[in-house]
């Protein structure tokens, strides 16, 4: 009569099968953040690199998300071990009499049923797991994705910064090669002469270390696309989006931070596991290794002997106090690492919001006072020299300081695309305000001029005149106010008279 019983219970439990991963669900989870899972193998990047390229090569290419699959894989066959029955215990014997005679055989089979009784608890303990684990993948994803949006945006950054260095190192080139004709013609001192090849060579340097910074933001978008060292065959593009409208609601975003935070959703099931667990511990205290069985025997006489026992564990020294202090210590652990996470949730919202709107306002007064108050500048200092009221470096000087604010607008831009990146990983969505290149981009194509408009000998400068309206600015040409740069040199101008610049 056993025989059936086991067979069932044998087919029961091979009919277990692992979880599997529903793309649906996790393409739904991922996208709440505007993330599409690639459907298919992506080809190695080529030509202009896209935002949305550069997050597909990443969760197609990177290991991170290979080792999260494996880890899913692993956690789904808890859930198939925790639905299958213990094996039977099958023993053997045989007794040999000391006189002689025929052999005492014995055969028994036994079976512990205690894991049949917690077998349902147990399987949901494994299931929240797996549903946790599930929910940590999509949390990786999101992770991957927002660090590969923070590397394009500073790759974009850093190409950027590098064009108008070259730039600012042009015009200081230029004012070093100036410097020398006018310093053969015997126009100009030795300490005007060092200075501007100072000037030259250390924004040669900055120049330098710009290109630098781009390789290195190259190669770490590499690494996080899963082409580790590949930066030939892509580029990015060389502007950065202008910022969005401004994110007003910050509480707004810390209640749907943590509704919608996956690492949350995850801690949630993993707490509803140990909850169970705590339960199962609990309500099966008492009960030890329960194993009934059947015995067949015969004797030496060939009498057969049929019976069946059991077997179970007294609870007198040990009623499972271990296990029940174990189960309750970590469900207060998991419970602290929620209340902990939350708070870490808020904390970063209300901090990436702070930096998001200060680096939007530090760009904005880079772009639109400080550097249309350096053209000007830059214009009335170009009257000026064609007017000899100065000579043309302090024209070029003037113009690589407008060529460096120029930089440090590209340079308060990336910091705003990166604070956004963090606030929309931050929040677990995407913000309002619209999608990158909605409000134009910083354009810097045109900040580079003809030297040849700087020769100001030619008559045909005249025609400045007509910006007589601007008259009011024409003392920002005197340099003598400015504390960072040493003007002293500039009495050399009555040796030149400026016959020189022609």
């Amino acid at each position: 009569m056993l025989l059936p019983v086991v067979s069932v219970l044998f087919l029961a439990g091979c009919a277990v099968t692992a979880p599997e991963l529903d793309r649906s669900d996790l393409a739904e989870d991922v996208s709440v953040q505007g993330i599409d899972l690639p459907e298919s193998e992506m080809p190695r990047p080529s030509g202009e690199l896209t935002l949305e390229e550069a997050i597909h090569q990443a969760l197609w290419r990177n290991p991170r998300m290979q080792q999260a699959y494996a880890e899913l894989d692993l956690t789904a066959a808890d859930v198939v071990e925790a639905a299958q029955f213990s094996n039977p215990t099958l023993s053997l014997s045989v007794m040999r009499p000391e006189g002689g005679g025929g052999n005492e055989t014995g055969v028994g089979l036994a079976w512990g049923i205690s894991g049949l009784l917690m077998r349902s608890a147990r399987q949901d303990i494994a299931e929240a797991h797996w549903e946790s684990t599930r929910l940590q993948l999509a949390e990786g994803m999101v992770a991957l994705a927002s660090d590969t949006e923070r590397a394009w945006y500073d790759a974009v950054a850093a190409r950027q910064r590098a064009q108008v260095q070259a730039l600012e190192a042009r015009a200081a080139d230029l004012g070093s090669l100036l410097g020398e004709r006018f310093y053969d013609a015997g126009n100009k001192t030795d300490l005007k002469r060092a200075q501007l090849n100072i000037r030259a060579a250390e924004a040669r340097l900055k120049l330098e270390d710009a290109r630098q910074r781009e390789r290195e933001t190259r190669l770490r978008l590499a690494h996080l696309m899963g082409l580790p060292g590949h930066v030939d065959d892509w580029e990015v593009p060389g502007k950065l989006p202008l910022p969005l409208a401004g994110v007003e609601d910050r509480e707004a975003l810390v209640e749907q931070a943590l509704e919608q935070r996956l690492d949350l959703r995850a801690l949630d099931h993993a707490l509803e596991g140990l909850t169970e667990g705590v339960a199962l511990v609990r309500r099966y205290r008492w009960l030890g290794d329960i194993e009934p069985g059947i015995e067949f025997e015969r004797e030496t006489d060939g009498t057969r002997l049929w019976g069946g026992g059991i077997s179970f564990t007294l609870p007198i020294f040990n009623q499972n106090q271990a296990g029940i202090a174990r189960a309750e210590a970590r469900l207060e652990d998991g419970e602290a690492r929620k209340a902990e996470l939350e708070q870490a949730v808020t904390a970063d919202v209300h901090q990436h919001f702070v930096r998001l709107n200060h680096n939007r306002d530090k760009f904005s007064t880079k772009r639109y006072e400080l550097v249309p108050a350096r053209e000007i500048e830059v214009e009335r200092m170009q009257e000026r020299v064609n007017f000899m009221f100065d000579d043309v470096f302090d024209l070029l000087e003037t113009k690589q300081e407008e060529l460096a604010d120029w930089q440090r607008a590209v340079a308060a831009l990336g910091d705003y695309w990166r604070a956004r990146v963090d606030l929309t990983f931050s929040v677990a969505g995407e913000l309002p305000g619209g999608m990158p290149g909605d409000e134009g981009y910083l354009e810097t194509d045109g900040l580079e001029h003809d030297p040849s408009a700087m020769d100001h000998g030619h008559g045909d400068h005249g025609d400045h005149g007509d910006h007589g309206d601007h008259g009011d600015h024409g003392d920002h040409g005197d340099h003598e106010d400015h504390e960072d740069h040493d003007h002293g040199d500039h009495g050399d101008h009555g040796d030149n008279g400026h016959g020189g610049h022609h």
